[in-house]
């Protein structure tokens, strides 16, 4: 009679070597059936744990270990078995990369860049693929739109294979270590500027990773604050300071120092103005004060 056993862990080994424990059997006496790996939640927390199921074989006499004698070292055949199973979210990642690799070759060749490789650099949930070669600085394109495409574009292409989601970073040049240094700097300078002006600067549109960037420089500098305004694609970060300025008042800047402003002068006529009035005299009127200044003549 077959006798079978099912172990839950948080690794598949861990869990095949309890369902080993429960029947008093070694690794190459059993089948072995995973039935869940184990999955992690967004946060990197465990949300599901390995299960597997581990049968005896009929055949197999069971081994009962004597009273205090030390536990059995696996044989050599339960290498092979456990490369066979406990790997299943590492050929799950392998997948991905592969595939995402294979997508930007094309895109590569597509664009006729031929002599451009790509290096892999893996980590525990992703990996960073980084562009070398002739001719790569059309892969950044405007404050790196173009790379942030191809991202995004490779992402949704690997992660379409089952599993946890595998993030995928492109890099270039060591672009987006320069982009950071140059984005902290500019952070500095701009905060500055607020804090002394008491006046707030909005900064162009940044994708989400920049904004960040942008609020954890500003956010050690005291006596200023920060925030994103506007929808996707031109969201930006404003700098704030947390002592504005005062508004000009209506009457313009006071450059008397509190004292009061002087009467305006009354504006000279022009020429054209006296011309004008002159003019506007009549004849008769004219001739009138001229007889009245003649009149008082004796000859």
């Amino acid at each position: 009679m077959m006798r079978e056993a099912t172990g839950k862990a948080s690794t598949v080994e861990e869990a095949i070597e309890k369902a080993l424990r429960e029947l008093n059997a070694r690794r190459e006496q059993c089948e072995i059936e995973v039935l869940e790996t184990p999955k992690k939640s967004l946060f990197g927390l465990l949300s599901r744990e390995a299960s597997v199921r581990v049968i005896l074989r009929e055949e197999a006499p069971v081994s009962v270990p004597e009273a205090g004698a030390a536990p059995q070292a696996p044989a050599a055949e339960s290498v092979s078995v456990s490369a066979a199973v406990e790997p299943v979210e590492e050929n799950e990642n392998c997948q991905k990369l592969e595939s995402a690799k294979g997508y930007l070759l094309e895109i590569l060749a597509a664009m006729g860049l031929d002599g451009v490789s790509i290096k892999v650099q893996e980590h525990a949930d992703g990996a960073v693929l980084t562009f070398e070669g002739e001719g790569i600085a059309v892969l950044i394109g405007h404050h790196g739109e173009t790379l942030d495409a191809l991202q995004y574009l490779v992402a949704l292409t690997c992660n379409r294979i089952d599993g946890e989601y595998y993030r995928i970073t492109l890099d270039c040049g060591n672009y987006r270590e320069k982009r950071e240094a140059t984005l902290k700097a500019l952070a500095s300078r701009i905060a500055a500027k607020v804090k002394k002006t008491g006046r707030s600067q909005l900064l162009e549109p940044m994708n989400p990773y920049e904004r960040r960037i942008i609020h954890a420089v500003v956010s050690e500098i005291e006596g200023v604050t920060s925030k994103s305004k506007g929808e996707e694609p031109n969201r930006r970060v404003v700098i704030l300071s947390e002592h504005p300025a005062k508004p000009y008042s209506k009457g313009g800047r006071d450059y008397g120092h509190g004292r009061k402003p002087s009467a305006p002068r009354k504006r000279e006529r022009t020429m054209e103005e006296i011309l004008k009035s002159d003019l506007d005299k009549s004849d008769f009127a004219r001739k009138e004060e001229s007889a009245e200044l003649y009149s008082k003549l004796e000859l």
